[in-house]
């Protein structure tokens, strides 16, 4: 695995053999992740919030990319650096060792084996950052990410209305 460091950078090799990077996020990232959301549809936007909001705030983008609340990755193809093709966050949460898990990653780039290669990145990321847990709200009909938390070996989601509460031990 690559280092660990801020500048690091994490290659993916995607099913149909194209080559990705995911690193860390900086604030200079803001329109190049505004740009995704825009690209997603609004069905990939509401799986990943539970609401489709075409982009982020502000204050969702300084939470984001504030280090001292977690880790957000972005992803790119290796060729293209400066486009955004997934967003990957695993951010603290109020429970000591606990870390929330969410990926977004662009519709045309869905079905190729980026998400669950960036959640199995992100479970690394947690470890690293002394999680012993992965949580993860996903709506009851995001088949995909349910499919990609049981590459986790997820146990059995509890629902929480339409939504279920994945605790993942690391």
């Amino acid at each position: 695995m690559p280092d660990a460091g801020r500048d690091a950078v994490y290659p993916i090799t995607l099913t149909d053999g194209t080559a990705t990077r995911t690193r860390e996020v900086t604030p200079a990232d803001l329109e190049p992740v505004q740009a995704l959301h825009r690209r997603c549809s609004p069905g990939s936007r509401a799986q990943r919030y539970h609401a489709g909001k075409p982009e982020l705030s502000s204050a969702g983008w300084r939470l984001l990319s504030d280090p001292e609340r977690g880790t957000t990755l972005v992803t790119t193809p290796a060729q293209h650096t400066d486009h955004i093709i997934a967003m990957t966050n695993v951010m603290r949460t109020d429970r000591q060792g606990v870390g929330e898990l969410a990926v977004l990653v662009e519709d045309a780039w869905q079905s190729k084996g980026l998400g669950t290669a960036l959640a199995a990145h992100a479970a690394e990321v947690a470890r690293r950052a002394g999680h012993h847990t992965l949580t993860a709200a996903v709506a009851a009909d995001n088949v995909p990410m349910l499919h990609v938390l049981e590459s986790l070996d997820a146990p059995p989601p509890r629902a929480v209305g339409r939504v279920f509460d994945i605790n993942i031990p690391l």
